[in-house]
């Protein structure tokens, strides 16, 4: 799941349905911040997410879901 963060919605996408996705049972969830230019990538652990990490500009991160799919956040901002 993608959550693109808006000021209007941000804490609504960080709780309620960060809970909802948890409940439902996504594996990942990421939160795309393009203000800050920022992806926080959360992964499902037993029942709840952890955070794998916030990644930046010129950062790149490999999703544990989608097995070789590498993100490199300066092609995405």
């Amino acid at each position: 799941m993608i959550e693109i963060l808006s000021p209007s919605t941000a804490k609504l996408d960080k709780t309620v349905k960060m809970k909802l996705y948890e409940r439902s049972g996504i594996k990942e969830y990421w939160l795309v911040d393009p203000d800050r230019e920022e992806i926080e990538v959360l992964t499902l652990k037993d029942s709840s997410y952890e955070s794998m990490g916030v990644f930046g500009i010129e950062q790149s991160f490999e999703s544990a879901l989608l097995k070789g799919l590498s993100v490199s956040l300066d092609m995405i901002f």
